[in-house]
């Protein structure tokens, strides 16, 4: 295809072929979608869904790279992966490819192959890994985070290859592991395998729009220490629940004082600007007797122009000054940091953004797709800080689907969004493979 094409628009006969392609596509990549949610991929267990998608890649023509990283060769070359996680053996990377003329940019999808685990599945309607599709929304564990994102990847790349055949530019997505474990490591992988792309979009649930920031953050562990006795007797004890309850306090009071709304317009529309968000807390070893040891872990999340260290020890400064004014001595508290992961902003004036702002505005899209809702930051951490930081690669974040279903019993992923989203991608996708972003 001729790089002079791909500027001149859905009207142009090249993108009414890609569109109609995406069209034809739909039946294949719904069943692909439930399929993928059948594998109850969560982190640790990602192996059999890399493998089935390496397997269905290289079947519809495309090149494949699918290696098993080491958890000390990848620590011994990044440092940063030196964190707590799950072990990354039988978690495979995988990298699907679709080799450019040579003439044009490069462009790298990002998915992630885990999703995360299902409390209770009786208080699912369908079975968390059913798949149903009904009213227009397939439903099950992963569908919008984050196999749904995968799929408009893959079908983006597809239907590109059908109607299009090669771009001047490579075109790639790389699945990787471990996104629910620890953020980014998984992505580190593949850079170390030396992956890489002038620019990259990050498959999230964005709802549809291309998102140009994300959070940075880490994840933290607090524990507090008691004395055990028995319970009749607790007054020569210390319960180290109590001092939990003193805890959960001063983290909502950080998260309140930090609400700063006007440090960020990119994140102005969340209503928490630094979230803290506590998903664990542990206390008491056995019935009738005063807890010695209760640990709380959760994750502080950042705007993507905050700096984390300097985030991280007013973090830990802040929660012992604030115990000890609730008179909690320095010794019965313990505040670690674990994992770190980092934000990221592409200004909207790159020529990444201008090429997926042009695509959401084009006067002759569909008028049911989702309407350009200009820029803003996706409200979460997610991989799109990694590559930023060490390679300088423009990133956006995309893709169908809420936050407000993800990690939600009954998740969902609205069907004729992904259909969109996918279009879209495409759209984006080959425009800045053919070295053109101007106005579609």
């Amino acid at each position: 295809m001729s790089s002079d094409i791909a500027h001149r628009g859905w009207l142009d006969p090249a993108f009414q072929r890609l569109l109609q392609q995406i069209d034809s596509l739909e039946p294949l990549f719904k069943s692909l979608l439930q399929k993928l949610i059948s594998f109850r991929s969560t982190s640790g267990h990602e192996g059999m869904l890399v493998r089935f998608v390496a397997e269905w890649a290289q079947a519809a023509g495309f090149d494949i790279d699918i290696w098993q990283a080491d958890d000390a060769a990848l620590a011994a070359k990044y440092p940063m992966a030196n964190v707590r996680h799950l072990p990354l053996a039988s978690r495979a990377t995988l990298v699907i490819r679709s080799p450019g003329g040579g003439r044009g940019r490069s462009l790298l999808f990002n998915a992630h192959s885990d999703v995360v685990p299902v409390p209770d599945a009786a208080l699912w309607r369908d079975g968390p890994w059913s798949g149903t599709f009904r009213d227009g929304r397939i439903y099950g564990r992963g569908a919008c985070d984050d196999l749904g994102p995968l799929v408009c990847g893959l079908w983006a790349m597809t239907a590109i290859a059908r109607s299009l055949g090669r771009l001047p530019g490579d075109l790639a997505l790389e699945l990787v592991p471990g996104e629910e474990d620890c953020v980014a490591l998984g992505t580190l992988s593949s850079l170390a395998r030396g992956h890489v792309a002038d620019a990259s979009i990050v498959l999230e649930p964005t709802e549809g729009q291309p998102r140009c920031a994300s959070r940075g953050g880490y994840r933290f562990e607090i524990v507090a220490r008691g004395k055990a006795v028995h319970g009749t007797v607790k007054w020569l004890g210390r319960d180290a629940i109590q001092t939990m309850r003193a805890i959960l306090d001063v983290l909502a009071d950080l998260e309140r004082d930090w609400n700063d709304r006007g440090a960020d317009v990119l994140f102005a529309r969340y209503p928490i600007m630094r979230p803290i968000s506590v998903d664990r807390v542990d206390g008491g070893s056995w019935q009738g007797m005063v807890a010695d040891r209760c640990v709380c872990a959760g994750y502080l999340e950042l705007l993507s122009g905050d700096d984390p260290d300097t985030w991280r020890r007013q973090f830990v400064n802040e929660v012992k000054s604030r115990l000890a004014a609730r008179g909690v001595a320095a010794g019965e508290v313990e505040v670690d940091t674990l994992e770190q992961y980092d934000g990221h902003s592409t200004p909207g004036g790159h020529e990444l953004c201008r090429t997926a702002e042009a695509v959401m505005m084009a006067p002759a899209r569909r008028a049911d797709w989702p309407a350009w809702s200009g820029w803003a930051a996706f409200n979460s951490g997610c991989e799109a800080g990694l590559r930023p930081r060490l390679c300088g690669t423009p990133t956006l974040v995309w893709g169908p689907g809420s936050l407000d279903q993800a990690h939600a019993a009954d998740e969902f992923v609205d069907w004729p969004q992904v259909l969109a989203t996918a279009a879209d991608m495409a759209a984006a996708a080959v425009l800045w493979c053919s070295g053109r972003n101007e106005s579609v």
